[in-house]
């Protein structure tokens, strides 16, 4: 394996058991048909494809939250099966969708930032710390530190999100559709923050969207989806030029504006 290559997924492959009704044998419905990809360091892979097309069962199984039925996922060139969810935590960490629904409600704000440093036994005077640096590099205030997730905007819960998911210093971290529960308004802002802090400490990012927009400004590759296999893979600025498939033409021509290139006229973001 390329020492640029961070993760790589092998043939993986998801099957699910399905009731098929009273009286009736159940069925198995793939969700994920043999998908193979490189994710290279520093880089943002975008996954896309309508909805139900496996992009999300997918990340999970890259996250270790989803065991694929075959198929292996590395890191490093070292199989994700024999590490323990610690070590995994350590180098891979997700932003999800929905911020309320990701964060602990019962929780103040430092607490939930500082959650993955006390599961791994960081002493706690060093966990104010980094909680406090955290803070302040997503933009966060500090007198929010003691309010709760109930007491902030999505903007703000999204930030703590993110602020949770790299205290730990992972590598990789996979955002699937990180700013479609938001305000448009808001989804700039967040966006702009992501890629600012993928240059300031080096990410490398799986982004799982539909806005093909946002894809297109951030990711600097494109994998397309279509029920559960990859239909084309390629450099962004080529795919978006000229796509190889029909499938991935269809969600061009559904989405992007009149003016290719430049996006959706609701989110201005700033060049990658």
């Amino acid at each position: 394996m390329s020492d640029d290559i961070l993760l790589s997924a092998r043939n993986i492959r998801r099957d699910f058991r399905v009731s098929a009704g009273f009286g009736k044998r159940a069925r198995t419905v793939s969700a994920v048909r043999g998908v193979s990809l490189d994710v290279k360091k520093g880089g943002v892979l975008g996954i896309v494809g309508e909805s139900g097309c496996g992009k999300s069962t997918l990340a999970k199984i890259l996250l270790g939250l989803d065991e694929a039925t075959s198929g292996e996922v590395l890191f490093q060139g070292q199989t994700m099966a024999g590490m323990n969810r610690k070590t995994r935590a350590r180098h891979i960490q997700p932003i999800f969708q929905d911020p309320y629904l990701s964060l602990n409600p019962r929780k103040r704000v430092d607490t939930i930032i500082g959650l993955p440093l006390r599961v791994a036994g960081v002493p706690e005077r060093d966990i104010r710390t980094r909680v406090a640096e955290m803070m302040e590099l997503t933009g966060l205030p500090l007198r929010l530190a003691g309010t709760f997730p109930s007491q902030m905007s999505g903007g703000q819960r999204q930030r703590v999100a993110i602020a949770r998911a790299l205290i730990s210093r992972p590598e990789l971290v996979v955002c699937d559709e990180p700013t479609s529960a938001l305000d448009v308004s808001i989804q700039a802002q967040i966006l702009n923050l992501l890629q600012d802090l993928r240059r300031e400490l080096g990410l490398t990012y799986v982004l799982i969207s539909h806005n093909l927009a946002v894809v297109e400004h951030i990711a600097t590759e494109v994998m397309v989806m279509n029920h559960g296999e990859v239909v084309e893979h390629r450099p962004t600025a080529e795919l978006f030029a000229r796509p190889g498939s029909a499938y991935t033409q269809m969600l061009l021509d559904s989405i992007l504006t009149p003016e290719p290139g430049k996006g959706l006229p609701e989110i201005a973001l700033t060049d990658a």
